[in-house]
């Protein structure tokens, strides 16, 4: 396997649509393949969301050429639940999205499902068959995979994906489409005391994607391995058992976490004015040696199974 991490690792350092800056910290810390993430890129005037967007995707292109890195993966943007001009919008901009991914030879990218508050599993299931479905026919246009992915009832009581059973479900749904398939996410399922190896192994080659991060059983916390409870062995012999095919893709904030991470809330100090608050966000060259730090920890991880893919 091959260990791929986000462009998101970098988002609190670099503009948050500046996705060739990102990918050149990435590769300065020994990454190879890159998964992008289209999801940190929306936002009112970035340049994703803007006319120029191909020629914004040709200059991600450009620079994993120069630096000799690849992109495996991407993560997109969330559609909505209630059908009107922001779910219209929020579609079309998916169908980009799937665009970008086929310039930039990336075969997957993870959208997540939708659903409704205090909603129930049928109607979870029929909205999401119609959701995908739609999509479904840009992935025949592009050839791009679209990758559901699975949560925890802490994060979101009413998303009824949470084992590999419950992906099956949807798969079948979608009457076995070969262009949608399923991500693991291993920190959401951590965090739901799922059976990992018995999920992986149920979904068999549905399983097209990986998302690896730690938490401490409780909270989703995204931190990198080796720093919670997830059982890794479980994981990786799991994904060895279905002959897994894809990238093992890290999608965690390394130690130490930039301010603006969900889960630390740190604090400003605003008692003595601007110059006195200096130690909210960690330096760069921290981050960069946290992230080689990850790598290996990664690669020793994989190397261990004899499973490693340079």
């Amino acid at each position: 396997m091959k260990i791929a991490t986000t462009t998101g690792d970098f988002c609190d350092y670099v503009a948050k649509d500046d996705i060739p800056q990102a990918v050149r910290l990435l590769a300065k810390c020994g990454f190879r393949h890159i998964d992008v993430s289209l999801d940190s890129a929306y936002f009112n005037g970035s340049k994703m969301c803007g006319d120029e967007w191909e020629k914004w995707t040709a200059e991600i292109l450009e620079t994993g050429r120069e630096l000799g890195v690849d992109f495996v993966q991407a993560h997109a943007i969330n559609s909505a639940y209630a059908p009107g001009p922001d779910r219209d919008s929020r579609m079309e901009m998916l169908r980009r999205q799937m665009r970008i991914c086929a310039m930039l030879d990336i075969s997957g990218m993870v959208v997540h499902a939708i659903c409704k508050p205090n909603g129930e599993r049928e109607d979870f299931m029929e909205k999401n068959v119609q959701m995908y479905g739609e999509l479904l026919h840009t992935a025949e246009e592009t050839g791009v995979r679209i990758y559901t992915e699975n949560t925890c009832t802490a994060n979101c009581p009413t998303y009824y994906l949470y084992e590999g059973k419950d992906f099956n479900e949807l798969r079948e749904r979608l009457g076995n489409h070969p262009l949608f398939g399923c991500c693991w996410d291993v920190g959401h399922a951590n965090v739901q005391s799922v059976d990992q190896y018995k999920s992986i192994t149920d979904m068999g080659d549905g399983l097209m994607a990986v998302h690896i991060h730690d938490n401490d059983g409780r909270r989703d916390l995204h931190l990198q391995p080796y720093s919670g409870g997830t059982c890794y062995d479980a994981i990786i012999n799991g994904l060895l058992d279905i002959e897994f095919k894809g990238p093992f893709t890290l999608e965690a904030f390394c130690v130490p976490v930039a301010q603006s991470f969900y889960f630390c809330g740190r604090k400003h100090f605003k008692e003595k004015g601007p110059a006195f608050d200096r130690l909210g966000m960690p330096p760069l060259e921290f981050k960069l040696r946290s992230e080689a730090m990850m790598l290996d920890l990664t690669r020793y991880m994989l190397e261990t199974y004899n499973c490693l893919e340079e």
